[in-house]
């Protein structure tokens, strides 16, 4: 493998559900696939590294399904505390040229380099950090199983109005 640069992470992140779903279910990316997996081959936790990134992301998840972000309420937003020791960092240009993508490539709609990607470092690493597609000044980690197994729950709160995303963003 290439001469990668893997980091530690060691802080919290956010992540936004139905209401009523596990905080660390990650059985939708199983299913239906994500940025970084295709479906059906391996599921993947997706995570904000902010709640303005986990905010932006739910306002594109509305979009994507034809609706607004008002009709897919109550939500619950999740407070997560993560320790992981080998993260794969593609907001760092040097991985980037490793694997010949850009930052305009993490974060357009063609899956197919983000998913090869995805697929390449599974079972390498605990995680990835990436840019926000939703808010490309944001970033994400996205956390393989094995990260997943390092993450502890700190809190959720429901989402009954758009205008309470403000609030936790100011508390968090």
């Amino acid at each position: 493998m290439p001469d990668f640069r893997f980091v530690k992470f060691d802080d919290m992140v956010c992540r936004q559900t139905a209401f009523g779903n596990h905080p660390l279910g990650a059985q939708g990316s199983l299913a239906y696939g994500g940025r970084f997996n295709p479906p059906a081959l391996f599921q993947l936790l997706y995570t904000s590294l902010s709640p303005k990134g986990v905010k932006a992301e739910f306002i594109k998840f509305s979009k994507s399904r034809g609706q607004r972000p008002e009709e897919l309420l109550p939500r619950e937003a999740h407070q997560l505390f993560v320790t992981l020791h080998k993260v794969i960092d593609l907001t760092d240009s040097h991985n980037r040229k490793l694997l010949n993508c850009s930052a305009r490539d993490l974060v357009g709609d063609d899956w197919k380099l983000t998913q090869k990607i995805g697929m390449r470092f599974n079972g390498v690493c605990d995680a990835i950090i990436s840019f926000s597609a939703a808010a490309p000044k944001e970033k994400n980690l996205i956390l393989y199983e094995s990260g997943i197994r390092h993450v502890v729950i700190l809190a959720s709160s429901v989402i009954v109005e758009m205008s309470e995303w403000d609030k936790i963003i100011t508390e968090y």
